[in-house]
Protein backbone atom coordinates (compact mmCIF):
# COMPACT_ATOMS: atom_id res chain seq x y z
CA UNK A 1 0.00 0.00 0.00
CA UNK A 2 1.49 3.32 -1.09
CA UNK A 3 1.21 6.45 1.03
CA UNK A 4 0.21 9.60 -0.82
CA UNK A 5 3.18 11.86 -1.47
CA UNK A 6 1.76 14.74 0.59
CA UNK A 7 1.36 12.56 3.69
CA UNK A 8 4.85 11.11 3.22
CA UNK A 9 6.29 14.62 2.91
CA UNK A 10 4.48 15.81 6.05
CA UNK A 11 5.71 12.76 7.96
CA UNK A 12 9.27 13.39 6.81
CA UNK A 13 9.06 17.05 7.86
CA UNK A 14 7.68 16.09 11.26
CA UNK A 15 10.53 13.63 11.79
CA UNK A 16 13.04 16.23 10.67
CA UNK A 17 11.59 18.77 13.11
CA UNK A 18 11.84 16.28 15.97
CA UNK A 19 15.44 15.47 15.06
CA UNK A 20 16.38 19.15 14.88
CA UNK A 21 14.68 19.77 18.21
CA UNK A 22 16.71 16.99 19.81
CA UNK A 23 19.94 18.32 18.30
CA UNK A 24 19.17 21.82 19.56
CA UNK A 25 18.38 20.52 23.04
CA UNK A 26 21.63 18.54 23.16
CA UNK A 27 23.60 21.59 22.03
CA UNK A 28 22.00 23.73 24.74
CA UNK A 29 22.82 21.12 27.38
CA UNK A 30 26.42 20.93 26.19
CA UNK A 31 26.63 24.72 26.34
CA UNK A 32 25.34 24.70 29.91
CA UNK A 33 27.88 22.05 30.92
CA UNK A 34 30.68 24.06 29.32
CA UNK A 35 29.53 27.17 31.18
CA UNK A 36 29.47 25.30 34.49
CA UNK A 37 32.96 23.93 33.86
CA UNK A 38 34.25 27.37 32.93
CA UNK A 39 32.76 28.88 36.08
CA UNK A 40 34.24 26.12 38.24
CA UNK A 41 37.69 26.91 36.87
CA UNK A 42 37.42 30.63 37.58
CA UNK A 43 36.07 30.26 41.13
CA UNK A 44 38.80 30.82 43.67
CA UNK A 45 39.05 28.50 46.66
CA UNK A 46 37.28 29.74 49.78
CA UNK A 47 40.15 28.79 52.06
CA UNK A 48 43.91 28.52 51.83
CA UNK A 49 43.85 24.92 52.99
CA UNK A 50 45.47 22.75 50.39
CA UNK A 51 46.48 25.64 48.19
CA UNK A 52 50.21 25.13 48.80
CA UNK A 53 52.06 21.92 48.18
CA UNK A 54 55.45 21.45 49.76
CA UNK A 55 57.12 18.30 48.51
CA UNK A 56 60.47 17.42 50.06
CA UNK A 57 62.36 14.29 49.11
Amino acid sequence: MDIPAAIAAETALARQNVALSVIKSNAQQAEQVAKILEESITVSPSSNRGSHLDVRA
